[in-house]
């Protein structure tokens, strides 16, 4: 057996570390979103959670997904509400499709994800009703940042998994 199969990480550190990451990202989006003063933000807690997701499908509750869409919410000054519904479909879908997920290179997960990332944006916009020329500019800038950054972050929350729950 390997080194892994002996230590099975428990429950709760997983679920923690799950819990921690979305917030801390959650904490790092609202913050981004008050130093750039732009109507869309990079959607850090999105792409955290559809990692997540995939990363450990079993492990991840909604109750993390809830409470970090509230916390988005009261922060951003949305609707209460509003992000608490797109994170538990992208959760459910994540969770749905997981294994053609994983299976994908990075690069078609990165066009995934900036499609998902593209109808987040989307639903933003039709609900502030801002319609304009720059946002769609915007928009289109944020989507294909967000596909950069995939990998990055697939790659730093994959780290701190097997580093934070397997050890070593």
């Amino acid at each position: 057996m390997n080194s892994l199969d002996e230590k099975k990480p428990s429950t709760f550190k997983i679920n923690f570390f799950v819990g921690l990451t979305l917030v801390v990202f959650s904490i790092i989006e609202i913050i981004l979103n008050d130093f750039l003063l732009s109507r869309l933000t990079l959607p850090l807690t999105l792409m955290s959670l559809i990692y997540w997701n995939v990363a450990t499908p079993r492990n991840i509750g909604f109750v993390w997904t809830m409470f970090s869409g509230l916390l988005l919410d009261i922060f951003l000054g949305y609707l209460l509400g509003t992000h608490v519904i797109i994170f538990l479909l992208t959760s459910y879908f994540s969770q749905r499709y997981f294994h053609r997920f994983r299976a994908l290179f990075r690069i078609q997960q990165s066009l995934i994800v900036a499609m998902i990332i593209f109808i987040y944006q989307i639903y933003f916009i039709l609900i502030s009703k801002n319609f304009s020329l720059s946002i769609i500019f915007e928009l289109l800038a944020l989507t294909i940042i967000s596909s950069l950054f995939w990998p990055i972050i697939y790659g730093f929350l994959r780290y701190l998994r097997i580093k934070l729950t397997y050890g070593k």
